[in-house]
This record gives C-alpha cells, structure tokens and sequence, in this order.
C-alpha cells in the first residue's frame, strides 16, 4: 500500500528530483532555462514574467512531473529495495575456493543438486590427523573459512549447512592423508602452494568467531573419520578430477 512514508524517503526524494530534471529537459528551451534558474538573468526573467503563458505552462509541467515522479518512486520503492539488497548481498559474497585461479561471487542463492549424497549414506574413512585442541581448532577454522557464506545463504537448511562444512572438512583431511603436496600437517594443507585462496588464508589466520556447531562438526570428523573415499581432495566451484562426490549449491567435491 502506497503511503507518505514510502513515497517520502531519502531514495525516493533523490530518484523524484532525478526524474524530474529529465522530464523537464522535454519541454524545451523555456523549461530548460527554468531548470538552470541559478543564472540571474533566468530567475529575472521568470519572476516578471510569471503570468505569462510560456511560464505557466513551465509551472504545470514541473508539478505535474513532480508528482507524477513522486507517485511512481514510492509506488515502487519496497521493489526497487528489495532489488538493492539482494545485489549487495550477491556481491559481497565472496568465496575463497582452493583451486579457483580467479575468486568468483556468488550470483544466486545455489541450490542443492538433485540427488545430493546428504540423502545417501557416504563412505567414512578413518582420520590419520590426531584429534586435539590444535586440530580442532584450525579445521574448525578453514571449514568456516570455505563454507561460512551458507549459514547466511542456506539459513533455513541446517542439513546443507553442516553438510557442505563437513565435505569441506573432509576434503582437507583426505589431503593429509594422502600427505596431498606434500602436507604433513593441517597447515601444510592451508598454505600448499596453488591451493587455496588468500582470503580463506587470510580469514584463518585472522580468527573467526566460530558458531559452537563448526567445532563440533570438526570434533566428529577428526575423532570418527571424514566423508567420502580416501581420494576426495578435491573442492571448487569447478569440476575436476575424475568422479563428483557431491555438488551443493556452487561447491563440488570430487575424487582423484
């Protein structure tokens, strides 16, 4: 429902004067003068000038314009916010994916593929990496740094969410597993070479404050084992490797 409060905001005010100004700039030489009042000789020849008919008809055209304008901004002002919203929201959401050469944003809410593996039962492999306070901690950390964005995003499927940390999590025990580039720990997995994004470094090791739920999915997967076959090391908004694992919304984690 349109109301004055809609129709008089900051936004609504600026975009009124803005369409305004171009509305006018059709009327012709009168109007456009009349748009640069500023210049005394205008603003003069306006005020002696008003009766006549070139002014009057400037006059009606700038309030029929004005409200016009202002009708059609507020009309459609929760719209265009919530179109504003949804485009800061996109753009900001930056992942910081191992293996993506060039960091992409996030254009859509993803959507988990058909036939998710959260609805089949996976592979548990045994966890070679000792289950400790360090451990925990620094898992805890880059499964938040890479997956984090999907409690926003995925707000309302808590399933999705703990899913695609777990696989993220997985991923990065597998690759010590697998001494992956060489790791022998789980820092060597973060600062291998080539790997994974600066920002996901950069987050680590800035801390982050952590829901209480990321360290309990890292707790299990240290001390119970990680998903999937000992060769998931693979995660990216990419295919690669020689089979999908899962695919959950951009992310897809695949076997060597």
């Amino acid at each position: 429902m349109l109301t004055l409060k809609n129709v008089f905001t900051k936004e609504s005010l600026k975009l009124f004067f803005e369409n305004a100004k171009k509305e006018l700039k059709l009327t012709g030489e009168v109007t456009e003068n009349f748009i640069k009042v500023n210049s005394e000789q205008t603003a003069v020849w306006f005020l002696k000038n008003y009766k006549r008919p070139e002014a009057i008809a400037v006059s009606v055209v700038l309030v029929a314009s004005l409200v016009c304008s202002s009708v059609a901004v507020g009309a459609n002002y929760k719209e265009r916010k919530i179109t504003l919203k949804e485009n800061e929201f996109s753009e900001s959401l930056i992942l910081g994916n191992e293996n993506t050469v060039a960091t992409s944003t996030i254009t859509k809410k993803p959507v988990i593929a058909k036939g998710s593996a959260i609805q089949k039962v996976d592979i548990i492999t045994p966890s070679m990496v000792a289950y400790n306070m360090e451990n925990r901690e620094l898992l805890a950390q880059m499964m938040f740094a890479e997956e984090g964005v999907f409690f926003s995003i995925f707000a309302s499927d808590p399933a999705a969410i703990e899913r695609v940390h777990k696989l993220a999590g997985s991923v990065i025990i597998h690759r010590l597993n697998n001494h992956f580039g060489g790791a022998q720990t789980l820092a060597d997995v973060l600062y291998a070479p080539g790997q994974y994004d600066y920002r996901t470094i950069q987050r680590v090791e800035q801390g982050q404050n952590l829901p209480p739920q990321v360290y309990q999915w890292a707790e299990e997967l240290l001390t119970n084992g990680a998903l999937g076959p000992d060769n998931l090391v693979f995660q990216a908004e990419f295919v690669q490797g020689s089979e999908v694992y899962d695919h959950i919304g951009n992310q897809y984690f695949c076997c060597k």
